[in-house]
């Protein structure tokens, strides 16, 4: 285990939804939480659960005040723009002492792009914030638990219906993952949300 002095820390806050329509929370949550899960499997690297992050979704404390809060170093924020085919996804990652971005980007492309762009987002932190990973890191931090973008986004929507906790969300959401799966087959999380929802 590494020395705690160099254990370093990021909070991801909830992408904010710019689409047009104003109809894609369920994708910038989902997004949000993949990045979560990634970044957590990093020895290095300290980051606070969904619950702690989501709860500064749609405020408007500064990032001094939501990384004294969540007491963390860093903080990613970003936006996600989905039309058709195309997204616009920006991201920053801000140092909490200062104020000042540590890296910025912004990503323009097709919606199959997603679990790439996932992929940069993630590397880009590791590199900002200069962790040295061992190669089953590297490994963990790619992995994508579903790689079909219709799966994918059947997962993603299922999942926002299954916090609703009422009967009529969690009929929709079995809906969904089985879509999910009829697409892409045989499929862990996907099995697991059924799991979850038949609890």
């Amino acid at each position: 285990k590494p020395d705690t002095e160099i254990i370093k820390s990021v909070a991801v806050l909830p992408f904010v939804d710019m689409s047009p329509q104003k109809d894609q929370e369920y994708f910038c949550d989902g997004m949000t939480e993949d990045l979560i899960n990634r970044l957590s499997k990093l020895q290095q690297l300290r980051v606070p659960a969904r619950t702690s992050a989501f709860y500064f979704k749609g405020k408007t404390e500064n990032i001094q005040e939501i990384g004294d809060k969540l007491k963390v170093q860093t903080v990613l924020e970003g936006s996600v723009q989905k039309s058709g085919d195309r997204l616009r996804i920006t991201a920053q990652l801000i140092n909490v002492s200062d104020g000042y971005h540590l890296w910025s980007e912004k990503y323009d492309r097709g919606l199959n792009d997603i679990f790439t762009i996932q992929d940069d987002i993630s590397t880009a932190i590791v590199n900002a914030l200069k962790l040295k990973l061992m190669p089953k890191e590297i490994e963990k931090i790619s992995e994508r638990p579903i790689d079909d973008i219709k799966a994918y986004d059947c997962y993603l929507k299922a999942e926002r219906l299954i916090l609703r906790y009422d009967e009529k969300s969690l009929d929709s959401a079995l809906v969904y993952l089985k879509t999910g799966i009829d697409i892409m087959g045989d499929n862990a999380q996907l099995y697991a949300g059924m799991a979850y929802v038949y609890w």
